[in-house]
């Protein structure tokens, strides 16, 4: 039994994939089924992890054993859903100012300690004593290439002074940094969904076996011969509508 719900769930898997995919060649039914499954899995289960992770822990709970204080934070989170509807859609700045001076107040801090103080202990490190007099040419080397990106970025986002002379070539070298850091953040993100990408195929593959009674083999012929269908169907009903 086990052995067959692996193979049902191997063609749904091979059969989502190809619906998707399917629209790199128009849109169609199976595509738009596919998305709204998707959105659906998807609202569904931020649904149950909302339900079970925040509201009964976290709400029903406390008030069951009789910590009404828990109210204040339900009532400005609640106070979010009166934006869709516009005679008190006022209410919800209250929840939105809460968030947002919550918000800045928790991650101005972190990010000051973790990105802003840490990029500047990470510059400086090369350069300390005790790791001058151990470190060899290329480590200071690399050290002072990462100083010097830093303080030209820098110089590149401060706009209190005129750029030109030495400050407008040290604001130049700062643009060829940055766009070393965007061309090198583009090229992870799309590794990222190249191996995502690899994923699905390699899935496809898998279930193009006869463990799998060819499922994508087959999925994918059908989808194809619909196509052929569609085609010529589109056609007809085009000249049909020109002859009339």
């Amino acid at each position: 039994m086990s052995e067959t719900w692996m193979i049902f769930g191997g063609w749904v898997a091979a059969g989502l994939t190809l619906f998707l995919f399917s629209f790199l060649y128009k849109d169609n039914p199976f595509f738009k089924a596919t998305e709204h499954l998707y959105l659906g899995a998807g609202m569904g289960w931020v649904f149950q992890t909302v339900l079970y992770q925040t509201w009964i822990p976290k709400v029903w709970e406390p008030l069951r054993a009789g910590d009404f204080y828990v109210l204040i934070p339900t009532v400005l989170g609640l106070s979010l859903v009166t934006q869709f509807f516009p005679r008190i859609s006022w209410v919800s700045r209250y929840g939105f100012t809460f968030i947002m001076g919550y918000g800045s107040g928790l991650v101005i801090p972190l990010t000051l300690s973790t990105d802003f103080l840490k990029q500047i202990g990470g510059t400086i490190s090369p350069f300390l004593v005790s790791e001058v007099s151990r470190a060899t040419f290329w480590p200071l080397l690399n050290g002072a290439i990462v100083a010097a990106g830093f303080v030209c970025v820098l110089v590149y986002f401060f706009f209190s002074v005129e750029h030109k002379g030495a400050i407008k070539k040290a604001s130049t070298v700062g643009i060829y940094f940055l766009m070393l850091y965007f061309g090198a953040a583009f090229g992870n993100t799309v590794m990222g969904r190249f191996s995502l990408l690899y994923g699905r195929f390699d899935d496809l593959y898998k279930y193009s076996g006869a463990k799998y009674f060819y499922a994508t083999h087959v999925i994918l012929a059908a989808l194809v011969l619909y196509f052929v269908i569609s085609h010529f169907t589109s056609r007809k009903k085009e000249a049909e509508e020109e002859a009339a």
